[in-house]
């Protein structure tokens, strides 16, 4: 059972309508749940420990609760698809998708999810990709509210990666990087604090940096 301290920490990041369904996952499927810092190649992920037999989730903690919800679920999935299958399978198999569009259905999606989320979201389920960011409508929807699941206001000079040209500047969470070429669907950037070059998704909302802000 779940405690009720670890349930309250859960509603931070949760739409309040997916908590019970969650709580309920997390004892059921024996998951030890890690929310994490922002990790730039990924939302969440899966690993099972045979040594103690543990399955572990991590979920980035900076994610709205609609798309911190998504990833929970898809990597329950990916534990459900190793309890029945072991590692046979590929990591998005056939079997995967099966199982995450389920436990997803399973849920009050009408609901938990917005009428901007909802369409796409359903839409993302009748054929599930390795990650919601491939579905352009259903990523920007998901993009478009905070981390307390609040819509984004956008301002003249917030504006999504593929939008800026190389050698833009801009901010993302607060440090400062240069628009660099794109990697098949990535674009590389380069931090102007320690020179170090990351990998952005075209809709990942950053603030420019105009010339007379330089």
């Amino acid at each position: 059972m779940i405690r009720e301290a670890h349930i309250k920490t859960l509603s931070k990041y949760l739409p309040a309508k997916s908590l019970q369904a969650v709580c309920d996952m997390i004892p059921r499927y024996g998951i030890h749940l890690e929310v994490t810092r922002t990790r730039a190649s990924r939302h969440g992920d899966f690993r099972y420990d045979p040594t103690c037999g543990k399955y572990h989730i991590t979920v980035n903690g900076s994610l709205s609760p609609y798309a911190f919800l998504l990833t929970f679920i898809h990597e329950v999935a990916h534990l459900v698809v190793h309890k029945e299958k072991g590692y046979v399978e590929k990591p998005h198999s056939q079997a995967w998708k099966d199982t995450f569009r389920c436990l997803m259905m399973s849920l009050p999606l009408e609901d938990i999810y917005p009428d901007d989320i909802l369409p796409h979201l359903l839409d993302y389920l009748k054929n599930p990709l390795a990650t919601a960011d491939r579905h352009n409508a259903l990523s920007r929807a998901l993009g478009s509210y905070d981390s307390y699941g609040k819509k984004i206001e956008m301002t003249d000079d917030i504006s999504h990666i593929e939008n800026l040209v190389a050698g833009d500047e801009f901010i993302f969470r607060e440090k400062r990087y240069t628009l660099g070429t794109k990697r098949r669907r990535l674009y590389l950037c380069t931090s102007v604090g320690n020179g170090r070059q990351y990998l952005f998704s075209p809709l990942a909302q950053v603030k420019k940096i105009k010339h007379d802000d330089k």
